[in-house]
């Protein structure tokens, strides 16, 4: 299985920030977080998870659950020490099932960005309204990948985006077949319930949710639900919250980062 990644900063850096994507988005969205944590003294690698992007395509085992396994990979053929795992949409799934089969032990922190995490089939009767958008989304994506592609690009990033941007973000979704996709996103919401999962969530946990989601009260819940949880809410963002508001976003990400360094100093004799 090879899993492509972007990189900046030292490697021996103080922190290790590791970016997970959100569904076949590829690892090219935190070049903001890239660029700006790397000038700050982190260690930033952001991956194009299994399916997308530069990485393997395979035809089967495209579930968080698998994914979780790319995600410890990564950490131990990298080397990677003092991490704080981040996952956004797709990506807060794969670090619910990588805490749920991993446990947290090779990391100091974690972030789930702008999703809470799945209910799995309990959805149907939860939510239905949300099944119904996603079941409909689907129906429009099989049918034209690239204008779907497109369209989700716009809703998901608000704050004025180069045309170039676009088209290289579209370019990349594209790379994932469209039964594939399919696969993916049916088996990130609606196989399996994660919530008990947050128990196990051991290590402080930052929740940044844009002010504009129509699951922000989940994402709510989530946080209180967490054992060391924190919850922030970006306004004027989409989905894309790191990129719509790069500012705020990582400063408040570092600030979390600090908080975590701060306490890990106070518990040393």
């Amino acid at each position: 299985m090879r899993i492509h990644y972007l990189q900046s900063g030292r490697a021996d850096a103080p922190h290790t920030l590791l970016l997970i994507p959100g569904w076949r988005i590829s690892a090219s969205i935190w070049s903001k977080q890239l660029s700006y944590f790397s000038e700050h003294q982190y260690h930033v690698i952001a991956i194009d998870s299994r399916s997308q992007g530069s990485s393997d395509v395979v035809q089967t085992g495209n579930a968080p659950e698998n994914r979780a396994a790319d995600i410890q990979q990564v950490i131990s053929e990298l080397h990677l020490t003092h991490v704080i795992l981040i996952g956004w949409s797709q990506g807060a799934q794969d670090v619910a099932a990588y805490v749920n089969r991993f446990g947290t032990s090779a990391v100091e922190g974690l972030a789930l960005i702008d999703s809470p995490v799945s209910a799995g089939p309990n959805d149907v009767t939860e939510n239905p309204e949300f099944v119904k958008i996603i079941l409909q989304g689907i129906a429009s994506y099989a049918k034209d990948p690239r204008g779907y592609s497109d369209r989700m690009m716009h809703a998901i990033i608000s704050t004025p985006t180069a045309r170039e941007t676009y088209a290289q973000l579209d370019d990349a979704s594209l790379k994932t077949p469209t039964d594939i996709g399919i696969s993916m996103l049916v088996q990130d919401l609606f196989t399996t319930d994660r919530r008990p999962t947050l128990k196990k969530f051991d290590k402080p946990t930052l929740v940044v949710a844009s002010g504009k989601s129509p699951l922000l009260d989940a994402q709510r819940r989530m946080a209180v639900a967490l054992p060391e949880g924190q919850f922030v809410a970006v306004d004027n963002a989409a989905h894309a919250v790191f990129f719509d508001q790069p500012d705020e976003f990582n400063h408040r990400l570092a600030a979390f980062v600090a908080s975590i360094a701060a306490s890990k100093d106070a518990r040393t004799p």
